[in-house]
């Protein structure tokens, strides 16, 4: 299963991608690919502070969960079911208390929401200054993609109407 992502979300889940070969070489210089492609849909500040914001976030995120993301290439656009619950988490941080990330958050084997809320409460607060489209699912959205719960008849918006993060079955 895959999701397609939004062109402008792709450099932010490329910063997640990036993690492993970051540990292996702590080459700074291998996010520039990321906030670069950021630049092009906000300010140049905007899309470093999303970068740093996402790093922070990602390193917690690593250590707390255990074992690794199932991440798909640098630069694709389809993105795997943990990335697509990744970016759900951290746009589900606006309501933290919420069910979706709640549910977000056991998908993920995250054990404390709260701490990974506030980091994702950071990223978020920065993605909304730009032009990053960045809408979440509904938790029957959610569910009915990730497999969780019973199942139940979902309609999945697949039209673009402006810049926005919607998700399809592929």
């Amino acid at each position: 299963m895959a999701v397609l992502l939004h062109p402008s979300t792709v450099p932010v889940i490329d910063v997640f991608r990036s993690l492993n070969r970051l540990e292996d070489q702590y080459d700074l210089a291998m996010l520039d690919g990321p906030e670069q492609v950021l630049a092009t849909y906000t300010q140049p500040e905007t899309a470093k502070g999303i970068v740093s914001d996402a790093l922070l976030l990602a390193f917690a995120l690593t250590r707390q969960r255990g074992r690794p993301f199932i991440h798909r290439p640098v630069g694709s656009r389809h993105g795997s079911l943990d990335e697509y619950t990744l970016l759900t988490l951290i746009g589900a941080s606006r309501d933290p208390s919420s069910e979706l990330a709640l549910e977000a958050a056991r998908y993920l084997d995250i054990v404390s929401l709260d701490f990974m809320s506030a980091l994702a409460g950071d990223l978020v607060r920065q993605i909304d200054l730009g032009a990053v489209a960045f809408e979440v699912p509904s938790l029957p959205e959610f569910r009915a993609i990730t497999g969780i719960g019973a199942a139940e008849k979902v309609l999945v918006e697949a039209v673009l109407t402006r810049a926005e993060f919607n998700f399809r079955h592929q």
